[in-house]
């Protein structure tokens, strides 16, 4: 997509500027060392699932990672499929520290959103990070294309410790048929719908710690 999108380099090269920007000011002395940071220096990665939560309406094992618990989720988020079990405006993504915020050391980039399905299930989204609320946008129009994402004209930086939420509009019905899945929620076989919402950009850390580990393992 760099490379073919010229519209998507600039873009990223803004975003990538200011998110570097806000780093040396902040996370002084540090300063960059993208993917393979060395002492004294802050990393690079993509945006990870893991800094974030997972609707609370949408469950199980092959729902965003999470398992629910009566209304708990006992794992961190390990990929970006949602199983939905219920139709209209819902919470697709939040901050998953206290008050739906981004884990302290880590700034995130945000470009856009990817949605690699074959159908197509969100048809509107509106978002708000910290006290900063967007308008609506209309997805309709990505159904004409293939695996479709959405690059914002204007990139976004979400905080450290800065509140995010992401809603959208889930369009029904979800199919009940002998070949729809199910999912055991709150011990109720239940038809769910799934859905990937994949957030584009890049994730800043200060300590390299936070981000090794095992994959999916919690930040």
């Amino acid at each position: 997509m760099q490379k073919e999108d010229p519209k998507f380099q600039r873009v990223f090269a803004k975003l990538e500027n200011e998110l570097i920007t806000k780093c040396n000011a902040e996370w002084a002395p540090k300063t960059m060392g993208y993917l393979t940071p060395a002492a004294g220096q802050y990393g690079r990665t993509s945006i990870l699932p893991a800094l974030f939560d997972p609707n609370p309406n949408t469950y199980g094992g092959g729902a965003f990672g999470a398992v629910a618990a009566t209304g708990t989720f006992a794992l961190p988020p390990a990929y970006w499929r949602q199983a939905f079990s219920q139709v209209g405006h819902q919470t697709l993504i939040q901050g998953n520290g206290t008050g739906e915020t981004l884990p302290e050391d880590w700034k995130v980039g945000w470009l856009g959103l990817a949605f690699p399905n074959k159908n197509q299930h969100i048809t509107e989204i509106r978002f708000q990070i910290g006290d900063r609320k967007y308008g609506r946008i209309n997805l309709e129009e990505m159904r004409i294309y293939n695996n479709p994402a959405i690059i914002f004209e204007e990139p976004f930086i979400i905080d450290e410790e800065t509140a995010f939420h992401l809603y959208g509009y889930f369009e029904g019905p979800i199919a009940e048929s002998p070949f729809s899945p199910l999912l055991s929620i709150e011990s109720v076989d239940t038809y769910v719908q799934y859905q990937r919402i994949v957030m584009l950009g890049m994730a800043n850390y200060k300590v390299i710690d936070r981000a090794l580990g095992n994959t999916g393992a919690a930040i």
